[in-house]
Parts: structure tokens; sequence; C-alpha cells
């Protein structure tokens, strides 16, 4: 057995194993077929053994490739952890920076990120937008900003950056024409504006689907970015938060307020959902992600 293995060989034969043929694991690895062909040609003269057996359908694993596989997997996969996990750490807080954020958050998010950028010329923020909750471990973001109950994922670091309140509101010019309820009783005399999907899970809006007869909802969407124009444009009472709005004062009157609407008083929310900002333990490190969550807590904590 030769000593000199190389370990861009070995991620070359495990990627060849995986997809079956040269041709696919070079699309994978980025590299042409003949460059995979030599790599697995060298790593085989290495070992002294046969990995693949060559037909017209690819290439298929002989017990020494099969072991190899099986033992290479999780080692590669060690391997590649780690080398993200150094990548974040560095000396200046400069680079990329992957955001997620819940959808309809730009009104909110955009003026920090504005603030951030002037003290952190050197990061390059790109958000990630999405109801859904991306995987922090594989790399695709680096941070993620939730809304909801406190992450519980053991490898996940979680800081609380502000309560976000759920309230209805009204156009005054829907006031002018058709007053606001005072109990749950005056519903049916009112037009509502709703959300739809995932968003009807927010206990607030759950409690009062159930309590709104389907024939008084004008307007239905899965963005509160639509709900906060239908209710502005004066089609009925809908929920709004912080995130949508934004609020006066918070960035030196960068923030978008609530003017022209009417909060309605009883269905104002007792306990108010968190903000998070969510990372990887692996992402410790990383001047960028410490930078982001020292400002975003400078910026928000006190509220």
């Amino acid at each position: 057995m030769d000593e000199s293995i190389r370990w861009d060989d070995l991620k070359v034969a495990l990627c060849v194993a995986r997809e079956g043929s040269l041709s696919r694991a070079g699309e994978v690895l980025g590299i042409n077929h003949s460059t995979a062909l030599r790599a697995v040609g060298r790593l085989e003269s290495a070992l002294g053994t046969r990995l693949f057996i060559r037909h017209q359908r690819g290439y298929q694993l002989t017990d020494g490739g099969r072991l190899l596989s099986e033992r290479l997997g999780p080692v590669a996969g060690e391997i590649q952890r780690l080398c993200s996990t150094l990548a974040t750490v560095e000396t200046a807080p400069a680079g990329t920076l992957r955001i997620s954020t819940v959808t309809d958050f730009s009104p909110f998010f955009a003026p920090l990120l504005h603030a951030f950028r002037r003290e952190y010329p050197q990061i390059r923020v790109q958000i990630v937008a999405t109801d859904d909750v991306l995987s922090l471990a594989d790399g695709e973001v680096h941070v993620s900003v939730r809304i909801g109950q406190q992450p519980e994922e053991p490898d996940l670091i979680a800081r609380r950056l502000m309560p976000v309140d759920l309230n209805f509101y009204a156009a005054q010019s829907y006031v002018d024409q058709c007053g606001l309820p005072e109990s749950e009783a005056e519903f049916a005399k009112h037009q509502w504006v709703l959300p739809t999907g995932d968003k009807t899970r927010i206990p607030a809006i759950q409690e009062l689907i159930q309590l709104v007869a389907p024939e008084q909802v004008a307007f239905q969407s899965n963005s509160f970015s639509d709900i906060e124009s239908a209710v502005r444009a004066g089609m009925g009472i809908g929920p709004l938060s912080i995130v949508n709005l934004g609020t006066q004062g918070a960035l030196e009157g960068g923030l978008r307020s609530a003017e022209g609407l009417v909060r309605v008083p009883f269905l104002s929310t007792s306990t108010p959902s968190q903000m998070w900002l969510v990372y990887h333990k692996d992402m410790r490190q990383s001047a960028r992600v410490r930078a982001l969550q020292g400002f975003l807590q400078r910026q928000l904590n006190d509220r």
C-alpha cells in the first residue's frame, strides 16, 4: 500500500460510489470525466486493490469499494463539518453573512441591516425569506431570525431579541364607516382580513378564526404584507405586528409606524411571541455572527 493517498481522490471515489458513475460524480464535484477517472485510478493504485467494477450501466462497488464507502462516509462528513467550522474562525467580521428570516420581514429588518452595514461595511448580507425552518447544520444559512417558541435543538444557540406583539387594526376609513367591535358578540357586524397557511397556527389568529363566520372574511392571504395593504385599504380588521409595521423611533424614525390605523384594544394578545437570533453551535467563533448578534441585541433587547 502506498501511503501517499490524496484526500481529494478519496472524495472522488466516495462520490462515484454514491452516484454510480464518473460523469455524475464529476457533475457533483465540478470536475470533468477524465479528472475523476485519474483520481479513482490513483487511489486504486495506492491501495493496491480494485474499488469498482466498470460496466455499461456504470461503476459497481467491489467488496473493497463497499468497505471503503461504508467507513469513509461518516469520516468525510466529520471532515466537511470541521472545515466549515474552521472557516468560521475569523479575526475580523468580513465576508458574506446569509440570514434566513420570516417572510414579510423587510419593513422591520431592512433599516436595521442598513445600520448594521454602516458599522460593518466589510460584511455582505444575503437574506433568505421563508416561513420554513431551514437547517442551520448544513451551512445553507449562517443565522436565522425566528419568531415563536425558543428553539430546543441541542446543537442550536438561541438569543432572545425582543417580544413581538400581535394586534388587530383597521383603517381610519373603515372605523369611520363601520366602527369597531367592543365584544365578540359584535364580530358578525364586521369584515375581517385574515391570513392563510401556516400563519393560521398563531394562537391569537387561530382563536379568532373560530369566532368569525366565513362570510365575514373579506380578504385572505398567506402574506402579512398583503394583509397590511388590505387593512390600509379599508377592507376590514386584520392582524399586524411590529414585524410588519415597524416602529417609529426604533432607529431614528427609520421604521414605519401604524399611522392611519386604529387598534382594536380588546383583541390585543396578552402574551407576545418572542423574536430569536438562532445559529448552530459551530458558528460561535464566527466574527460575522458575533457582530450581528451584538448589534441586534444592542438595538432590540431594551424593547
